[in-house]
């Protein structure tokens, strides 16, 4: 059995945080790592945005990713909309760079759109990368 280690990343009203280390952690944008989150982070968001259409009841959620992990990586995000109080409304899985490995300082790409005319009430957006 694979053995699968989570790595989340969140925004909190579009303020991008990241945090290591297979723990479930949102907070302020600018929060320090420890020593011990830093060493245990396999990728940095580097840009993530997201926007709603009100019109067409859809969000588009878009990003980078860097692989910081010193070796391969291949794996997908699970995109979860989420209340202002953080509670999970709704999530759905996306394949990073369409699940082939990329390299060490490797930087891709993600971007996806989902209607949410059945979710009521989100307004925050988080991404947990998971290592296959």
């Amino acid at each position: 059995m694979k053995s699968k280690k989570n790595f989340i990343v969140s925004t909190v009203l579009l303020a991008v945080v990241f945090l290591g280390g297979g723990v479930a952690l949102a907070g302020p944008a600018g929060v320090n790592l420890t020593p011990m989150q830093q060493k245990m982070t396999f990728v940095s968001l580097e840009s993530l945005e997201s926007e709603f259409f009100p019109a067409s009841k859809m969000v588009s959620v878009k990003g980078k990713l860097k692989n910081i992990s010193n070796s391969y990586l291949r794996g997908y995000l699970t995109i979860f909309l989420m209340s202002q109080s953080g509670a999970v409304l709704s999530a759905f899985d996306l394949q990073v760079n369409d699940h082939r490995p990329f390299n060490d300082g490797e930087i891709v790409s993600f971007d996806t759109a989902v209607n949410v005319s059945s979710v009521s009430g989100a307004c925050r957006v988080s991404v947990e990368f998971t290592k296959d």
